[in-house]
């Protein structure tokens, strides 16, 4: 039997970001799916897609597994190893089948490691002919600039803002640069 719907993790990317244009609304906010750690931080988790939503101290860092076994069993890869996150928000996402069954089978382990973590739990779910997102847990928020963490995303966030701030009348100062 054939999959109707591929879960795979670029797939999850695009319903995620709609769902968190919904939720997150900035005039100044950037996605940055597959970010490279800057140099220095090599030792940390990779996350799948960050968010900046609008301020340098608003970063969403969204890890993506397409299995249950994967983002719970995997100390390496999953839930465990989030606590190497960086991010404001730190966020799990899977598709809600494998979700829903895991949970039924190890009796909300998931659910309680991200909670007792302060990590969100994200879904993706087929919806009509494609897929779609929704927040099942929020997390906690860690204070802190985390921006410089991956390679070139403050110049990037920069631009995007600048660029916007430009378009709406605002004049650009740069007070930091000599």
């Amino acid at each position: 039997m054939t999959e109707l719907y591929d879960f795979s993790v670029d797939s999850m990317i695009e319903p995620i970001e709609r769902l968190f244009e919904r939720e997150f609304p900035t005039d100044y906010g950037i996605f940055v799916p597959h970010a490279k750690l800057a140099e220095g931080h090599e030792g940390l988790t990779s996350p799948d897609l960050l968010y900046v939503a609008g301020s340098s101290k608003n970063l969403h860092a969204i890890k993506l597994f397409n299995t249950y076994d994967k983002c719970v069993f995997n100390v390496q890869e999953g839930i465990h190893s989030m606590s190497q996150a960086q991010g404001n928000y730190l966020w799990i996402g899977l598709p809600l089948d494998e979700f829903r069954e895991g949970e039924a089978e190890y009796s909300e382990i998931l659910a309680e490691t991200c909670d007792d973590r302060g990590v969100g739990i994200l879904t993706v779910q087929p919806r009509g002919r494609g897929l779609s997102a929704k927040i099942i847990s929020r997390p906690i928020k860690d204070d802190g600039d985390f921006v410089d963490c991956y390679d070139g995303l403050r110049e990037e966030w920069r631009q995007v803002k600048d660029r916007n701030m430009a378009m709406d009348g605002y004049e650009i100062v740069d007070y930091y640069s000599g």
